[in-house]
């Protein structure tokens, strides 16, 4: 499941996955994304109530924080990120968005 909700100022999107989010949610995520940071300054995404995702749904996640990042925009992670996501994450080989050595990739402590 995908939620959206922007605070009153439009300045913060939150956007909430919960279940599994896979390949067959990737249409509705790239959307619902591009409407989350179409005016707001700082993205926050919170994975807390993810069971699973896909190679599809890291990807995404990673061009997005790009994307925020060239636009002088924030995205955010609230929230513990569950085991399940962090072994998806690695497996696939993404230690930060950007790269090994990027202490501002989104799968970093030091995310932005």
């Amino acid at each position: 499941m995908i939620d959206l909700s922007t605070d009153e100022s439009n300045s913060t999107t939150t956007l909430i996955l919960t279940g599994d989010v896979m390949i067959q949610s990737a249409s509705q995520l790239r959307e619902t994304l591009l409407e989350g940071i179409s005016e707001a300054t700082t993205l926050v995404i919170n994975l807390e109530q993810v069971e699973r995702i896909d190679l599809s749904t890291v990807q995404i996640l990673c061009a997005t924080h790009r994307a925020l990042i060239k636009a002088g925009k924030s995205l955010l992670i609230e929230g513990a990120i569950p085991e399940s996501v962090q072994e998806t994450v690695a497996d696939a080989g993404y230690g930060g968005c950007m790269g090994d050595t990027d202490s501002t990739g989104l799968w970093t402590k030091d995310r932005n």
